[in-house]
């Protein structure tokens, strides 16, 4: 069987749009726990501070360890599923996880002292830049998600008054949620 030069360009992009949607599926099946368990934690953290604002920073900083806590324990027990490559993209990811926070801090002190209610919208801005970021390299879900979460807080800080925060545990936290669960769904897990 011979095949002609257009036959064979055209089965090595098929083969190459197939494995980027592998790719882009097993990226999705691994980052729908994550943001399953960051959502749930934020939603906790929004609805805490509606209730108990005077506890709310302590409630955070718990939540925030916690969850830090577990997102190392899911990094761990994924870590032997991953191939050399995608260890190294792991990494990538949590190192751009702490550049975005180190600005983030940086950001705060310098620019700051901000009040509880832009704190509240702060970070879920600094984070939907992240998650465009991500979008732009693995895929537009991301894109979509960091999109409306960022134009959904906006509008909550101009318009929500004092239901802000559990405008935000819906927004923010249950956008995480749902969106964890589309990947899941759209995804391959591990």
């Amino acid at each position: 069987m011979t095949l002609d030069r257009d036959t064979a360009l055209t089965s090595l992009t098929a083969i190459e749009q197939a494995e980027q949607r592998t790719t882009q599926a097993i990226f999705y099946g691994n980052a729908s726990a994550f943001l399953i368990l960051w959502g749930v934690l934020t939603a906790g953290g929004y609805a805490f501070g509606q209730f108990w604002p005077r506890h709310a920073q302590t409630a955070w900083l718990l939540l925030r360890l916690i969850g830090s806590a577990l997102t190392v324990v899911l990094i761990l027990r994924r870590q032997s599923t991953l191939t050399s490559p995608d260890k190294s993209v792991a990494g990538r990811i949590v190192a751009a996880q702490v550049a975005l926070v180190g600005f983030g801090i940086l950001f705060v002190l310098t620019l700051g002292p901000f009040s509880g209610r832009q704190l509240d919208a702060f970070w879920p801005l600094a984070y939907s830049l992240g998650y465009v970021l991500a979008g732009i390299w693995v895929g537009r879900f991301f894109i979509l998600c960091g999109v409306a979460i960022a134009l959904l807080t906006v509008a909550g800080f101009s318009w929500s008054g004092s239901w802000f925060p559990l405008w935000m545990a819906a927004v923010n936290g249950g956008g995480l949620i749902l969106g964890g669960l589309w990947l899941r769904w759209k995804g391959a897990e591990p």
